[in-house]
């Protein structure tokens, strides 16, 4: 598998498990992470969905700059994954 995919899945399983990130936001990025065939050729895509996967924090928009990815960062990037499909 390319480290890539594989990367992406740990990332988003320790965010899963020891963040914030939900289930609902969880489960679309692990089908990419695991669907490498699938996704491999929008590779530029999947990195962006790695940044944000790691730097993911359910409070990014508080405060007066926005300082990390939220869920709205996420689903925009899954939509353009989807849009390859």
């Amino acid at each position: 598998m390319n480290p890539l995919f594989k990367d992406l899945e740990a990332a988003t399983l320790e965010q899963y498990n020891d963040g914030d990130l939900p289930q609902w936001l969880a489960d679309p990025v692990l089908e990419v992470a695991r669907k490498p065939e699938k996704y491999g050729d929008r590779e530029y895509l999947v990195e962006m969905l790695l940044a944000q996967v790691r730097e993911y924090d359910v409070y990014a928009e508080t405060g007066c700059c926005k300082w990390a990815y939220d869920h709205e960062d996420l689903k925009r990037t899954l939509g353009w994954l989807k849009e390859g499909e």
